[in-house]
C-alpha cells in the first residue's frame, strides 16, 4: 500500500513548523525557485499540498498545475502575514465552478 506524502510551499517562518508534523517543507527563497518546486512536487507522491497565501500568490503556476487533477489536492492557507483573501477566492471559484452559483460567500440583504 502506498502512502501519500503532504507538502508545505510558503515563507521559511511559515513552513518550518510543519517538519516536525511529518510534511515535506519548501520555503521560498525567491519566484525562480518555483519551476524547482513545481518539479519536486511532481515528483513526489503527494496526497496534498499546502501553499501560503503568499506563496499562491508569488508562484500562480503552481496552484494552475494541479488545478484539474484528483491528487495532490491543493489548499491555500494563510501565512505569517494574515490572509490575504486569496483562499477565500479560490474556494469561491471552485464551488461556483461546480455549483454554477455562489452557494457560500452571497451578500445576505
Amino acid at each position: 500500500m502506498s502512502m501519500y506524502k503532504i507538502a508545505v510551499v510558503g515563507e521559511e517562518e511559515a513552513v518550518l513548523g510543519f517538519r516536525s508534523l511529518g510534511a515535506d517543507i519548501f520555503a521560498l527563497g525567491g519566484p525562480e525557485q518555483g519551476e524547482k518546486i513545481l518539479a519536486a512536487l511532481k515528483r513526489g507522491k503527494y496526497g496534498v499540498v499546502f501553499l501560503t497565501e503568499q506563496a499562491a500568490e508569488a508562484l500562480p503556476e503552481l496552484v494552475k498545475a494541479f488545478e484539474d487533477q484528483p491528487l495532490p489536492a491543493v489548499a491555500i492557507i494563510p501565512g505569517i502575514e494574515g490572509s490575504l483573501g486569496l483562499a477565500r477566492m479560490r474556494m469561491k471559484k471552485i464551488v461556483e465552478k461546480a455549483v454554477g452559483a455562489d452557494i457560500l460567500f452571497q451578500e445576505r440583504g
